[in-house]
């Protein structure tokens, strides 16, 4: 879902997230958006697509770096085909223990460093080893410490102290979080325009601006990832998680989800059961 990521970095002595994702193409459009304190490293390992960070639009392809910096809007899409990535998050606890503050310093967006790169390889090859690897935890620890200072040297500035916070970027996150909340309910640009404190006309701009999507469907799509997860469970009717998901009627249900996601509600529970299954063999 759209919304602030609270990060929880069980493993003490490696205060990270590292995982392997995809995204599929969706005509274009972008994932769910969302942002958190920490910085996040994305490394892009195959086919191509286009990120959002706060409004800027930037292409990605295969090989490229991109830096999300605290608390930065961003969403990805893919391109004609599937895309996969790698991403770092680094908890900002480790950041000050290392004497810089995460949340003082103003990444560049897009890296092009091939020693950034090479430590990204050893990073998966370390984080690939058995967990009882010898040294593998300070081995993780100090390449992900390489990576911090060719970043920090070469590819930032400090914040500035008095810069003004971007005030579109405050309002969609008060939006995103206000839809999240109520998407089981029916939803006006008005209402959110009023929740937020600004006109909708105001809204409706910055909102796609920073969303990469109009309102409505964006509302749409959340509402579609909240019945991705209600479609495990079987004893609940399609239509029935469609109203809970706030759809005025099965039909437009199956349209949105067929829309955002790229199947029917039935297909991809069909789907999901047969994954069920198949891990419980």
């Amino acid at each position: 879902m759209s919304q602030y990521e609270n990060h929880h970095l069980e493993d003490a002595p490696l205060p990270f997230i590292y995982k392997t994702r995809s995204v599929r193409p969706t005509n274009h459009m972008f994932n769910s958006s969302n942002w958190h304190e920490n910085v996040e490293i994305i490394h892009i390992i195959e086919g191509d697509g286009s990120i959002s960070v706060n409004g800027q639009v930037l292409q990605v392809c295969k090989g490229d770096i991109v830096m999300i910096n605290s608390n930065h809007l961003h969403a990805l899409t893919a391109g004609d085909v599937k895309m996969f990535y790698r991403y770092l998050i680094i908890d900002r606890s480790f950041c000050l223990a290392n004497d810089f503050d995460s949340n003082k310093i103003t990444f560049e967006i897009k890296i092009e460093d091939d020693r950034a790169l090479k430590i990204l390889e050893s990073l998966h090859d370390a984080y690939e080893s058995p967990t009882d690897t010898p040294y593998r935890t300070l081995t993780v620890r100090s390449l992900v410490s390489q990576l911090l200072l060719i970043l920090c040297k070469h590819h930032s500035h400090p914040s500035e102290q008095n810069d003004r916070y971007d005030r579109g970027v405050l309002y969609t996150k008060q939006a995103i979080d206000y839809i999240r909340a109520a998407c089981d309910k029916d939803i006006s640009l008005e209402d959110v325009a009023s929740f937020v404190g600004i006109s909708k006309y105001y809204l409706s701009r910055e909102f796609h601006r920073y969303t990469g999507y109009p309102f409505v469907a964006y509302v749409n799509r959340t509402r579609c990832k909240k019945a991705q997860q209600m479609l495990a469970d079987d004893q609940l009717e399609i239509q029935e998680i469609g109203k809970r998901c706030g759809f005025e009627s099965a039909s437009y249900f199956a349209r949105a989800f067929r829309r955002y996601i790229g199947t029917s509600p039935a297909e991809y529970r069909s789907l999901l059961l047969k994954a069920q299954r198949s891990n419980q063999s």
